[in-house]
């Protein structure tokens, strides 16, 4: 029985940076992919594979119902495994981001805007669209 080497560990930062035809990184389960020889072949088109590229796509994988063999065809593209960065390796990320103008949102701040979002709109609108039922009739 062979067993093969230990996967290597690829920072959530440097997935981040692999976002482009000629480099199409992404993160499914945990483990993160090399798709680029694959964008051609996708018979979704590429621009579905490229929109989810750089981050987790685990929820869109899993949302599709992939068969048996896009599995397999998936597991073949396995170049390593996720992991969080170390704080040398946030900080140049976000060197990076700011130098092109990109903030990033960490932390506390990203987390409320993320809620914000998330809960606070959907409510505003339920509450606007009374208002509205209200007044018109």
């Amino acid at each position: 029985m062979t067993t093969s080497p230990p996967l290597r560990e690829i920072p959530t930062t440097e997935l981040a940076d692999h976002t482009t035809r000629t480099s199409a990184w992404m993160l499914i389960d945990g483990k993160v992919h090399d798709i680029t020889a694959f964008l051609d072949d996708h018979p979704g088109g590429d621009e579905i594979l490229l929109d989810a590229t750089g981050r987790d796509a685990t929820q869109e994988f899993e949302d599709v119902g992939h068969s048996r063999e896009a599995r397999a065809q998936l597991a073949e593209m396995v170049i390593g495994v996720s992991r969080p960065p170390t704080p040398e390796e946030a900080a140049v990320a976000a060197e990076k981001a700011a130098a092109a103008g990109v903030h990033l949102a960490t932390g506390a701040d990203g987390g409320r805007l993320n809620m914000v979002l998330k809960v606070g709109l959907p409510v505003l609108l339920v509450v606007l669209a009374v208002l509205l039922r209200m007044y018109t009739t």
